[in-house]
């Protein structure tokens, strides 16, 4: 038996119960997230939630506001698509990330951030949410096989 995956995306079991509330949830997660709206962002996540960017893994309220000025300090990311679920628990979306301090190419004035968008990257961001509180979040580079 085979399976086409564009046509499994639109069919995400939800056994438990979960999936519109959990969606919710993470809808006001990354609202909240782009909107660099900390506090609401924070009340939305687990006290012991785990937070993975490019700088690493970290767990913890006060750890997850480290790591978001950093990304906030040294990335621009375009999200391209919404939140799309993958299990009643489980969300993701993609996008781009643009690294600003590349070599100070965006520093230069008119020319630089059109010469440095040519170094953006496809990202992907997955959330995990349990019982109403963002347990997990990760971004991380979206790798295709044979390319590298």
């Amino acid at each position: 038996m085979s399976y086409n995956g564009r046509k499994l995306k639109y069919f995400v079991d939800d056994s438990d119960g979960w999936l519109r509330r959990n969606q919710q949830v993470a809808e006001q997660f990354i609202m909240a997230e782009d909107d660099r709206e900390r506090k609401e962002m924070l009340s939305l996540m687990a006290p012991q939630v785990h937070f993975a960017s490019f700088w690493g893994v970290v767990r913890g309220l006060p750890a997850v506001v480290a790591l978001q000025a950093q990304e906030r300090e040294h990335l621009r990311i375009t999200w391209t698509s919404g939140l799309q679920p993958l299990t009643s628990r489980t969300f993701a979306r993609n996008g781009y990330v643009h690294v600003l301090d590349r070599e100070r190419m965006v520093a230069i004035p008119i020319l630089g951030p059109w010469i440095s968008s040519f170094f953006q990257r496809p990202v992907q961001e997955l959330l995990v949410v349990r019982e109403g509180r963002v347990v997990f979040r990760s971004m991380g580079y979206v790798w295709d096989i044979g390319k590298h």
